[in-house]
Formats: structure tokens, sequence, C-alpha cells
């Protein structure tokens, strides 16, 4: 447990280093939106291939795609179901602050508890988590709050959804994945340095968008998006350790996931879109604070630690 107490606050440490950074000015005032473009584009693709050539699993672990992106889809399109009548930024920052932080928070918090061969279903359930946070809720959110028109929605959609190299990254290594084809080691071993940057420059690029700046009108807006994330956590916990048909470790693995903070990328995606995205920070830091607690909660729970 001290080690993994280490860990985050190592986590917290980088976001802090990047409020740092920001607010002295010297890298000047875009330094956030290219480091955002940085880690889309370059670390986090790394990162999912060598996450997927690093894993042995069997194919009933394909079942988790699924529960994650329904874990993350169905949160998300309850909010946009409830939010229509919501200004469009207020709107943007809801929907766009989804999903989970599972490559850069979950799956280093895991790992201290359980034994590789059940940490390999983590990856799986990210895959599914991914298609909504590495571009499904933003070609959607984009789409459907700016009202952009289009002839054929559906082809724009994916026209959209394939100009993220991330959500690319996962489309192939699912397919490759079900065919039960392994990644190349040598292709495994030179992502690792890129892969090893990507928690760090992901958590340091959050801290460069966090704003303490904070009025009564912007903590009602996070209570809104925490409170009924968290409301829906706690519906997906025990919903997965009483019908996922799957072994007693895993579903205490997914309980534990389902509580890690808000996606990393919700405040990029929150600033391309025109959303507030320094609000979108400071929610993201907010929920690294409350994922470690909760996500202890749940260990102690299931029984994964004493």
């Amino acid at each position: 447990m001290g080690q993994v107490i280490i860990k985050v606050c190592s986590f917290i440490a980088i976001i802090v280093i990047g409020m740092l950074a920001g607010r002295s000015g010297k890298l000047g005032t875009g330094a956030g939106n290219m480091l955002s473009k940085v880690v889309f584009t370059i670390t986090l693709p790394a990162t999912i291939i060598h996450a997927f050539g690093a894993a042995d699993f069997s194919r009933e672990l394909l079942l988790l795609i699924p529960i994650g992106f329904l874990c993350a889809g169905v949160p998300f399109f309850a909010t946009l179901a409830l939010t229509h009548r919501f200004d469009a930024r207020d709107r943007k920052f809801l929907l766009l602050n989804s999903g989970f932080n599972i490559g850069c928070f979950g799956l280093p918090f895991v790992q201290a508890f359980f034994p590789a061969p059940i940490v390999v279903a983590a990856c799986m359930f990210d895959a599914g988590n991914s298609l909504m946070v590495t571009g499904g809720s933003y070609v959607i959110t984009t789409m459907v709050v700016d009202g952009t028109r289009s002839a054929h929605p559906a082809s724009e959609a994916v026209r959209r959804l394939t100009r993220s190299v991330a959500f690319d990254s996962y489309l192939v290594l699912m397919a490759l994945a079900c065919l039960g084809i392994r990644i190349p080691g040598a292709i495994v071993s030179l992502t690792e340095p890129v892969a090893n940057a990507n928690a760090f420059l992901s958590l340091f690029m959050v801290g460069l968008m966090v704003s303490l700046s904070v009025d009564r009108e912007r903590l009602r807006r996070i209570a809104e998006l925490l409170g009924g994330r968290y409301c829906a956590c706690a519906i997906e916990c025990a919903l997965v350790l009483a019908l996922l048909p799957l072994a007693p470790e895993i579903r205490a693995l997914i309980a534990t996931l389902v509580w890690a903070p808000v996606s990393a990328l919700g405040p990029a995606f929150t600033l391309w879109a025109g959303g507030d995205a320094q609000l979108a920070g400071l929610a993201n830091t907010i929920s690294i604070f409350a994922g470690l607690a909760l996500m202890t909660g749940a260990l102690v729970l299931t029984g994964s630690i004493a």
C-alpha cells in the first residue's frame, strides 16, 4: 500500500509541476495545446501498442472490450440526453470530461495488487473505454453540440474518428487480438521508451491546463460533473460484481477500475472544442485525489486487500 501511495503522490507532483510551469509563463501561451498534440499523436499510440504487445490474454477477456465501452459510453449518452437545454460551453465540459484514465492512473494502481495475468484484463477494458475517450466522445460532442450539418453524418463521424491516431491504434490492435496475431517483440521494444513518457506528459498537460481561479458557479459545475459521475460509477461497480461472467479476481479488478479518475484527455478535448479547459483541468485533478480514495475502497470492498 505504501508503494501505491508513493506512486499516486508522484502523479500529483507531476500535475503540480505542470501548474507551476504554466503559471511561470516560461513555456508560452500555447504549451498546453502543443503538448496535447504530442500526447495524442505520439506517446498515447505508443503506449497502446506497447500494452497490447506485452500482454498475454485469452479470448474470453475480449468480453471486456464491450464492457469497457458500455461503462464509458452509457454515462456519456445519458449526459447527452439530459443536458440538451444546457449552455453549449457547459455541455462540452460535462460531455468531454468522461470515461476513465486507465493507462496513466488505473493500470499502475492495480498492478500493485493483482498478478500480471489478471492485469491484462485492464488492457481489454481500456480498449473499450478508449473507443470513447480517444475520439468517440469528441466527435459526437462537436457534431451534436456545435450543430455541425453534414449530408452524410455517419461517414463524417467515421472520418473524424479515423483522424485520431490513438483511436486507429486501438482499432487495428483489437482486430489483431481477435485474429490471434501477436505484435513482434521488436516493435514492443521500440515503443517502450516513448510509452514510458506518456504518464508524465499526460499529467503534465493536465497541470498546464489547471486554473485555481474558482468561483461558486465553477465549483457548482465541478460538483455537477463529479456527483453524476460517481453515481454512475457506483451502479457500474455493483453490476460488474453481480453480473460479469468472469473469474472473481477479474470482477474485482474491473470493479476497481470503474472508480478511476476522469480521462486525462478530457482537458485537451475541451480545449479543442472551445470549452472551459482550465475548469476541465481542475476537475481532472480533483478526480485523481478522489480516485485514490475510491479505488482503494473498492479494493477493500472486494477483498483484494485487507
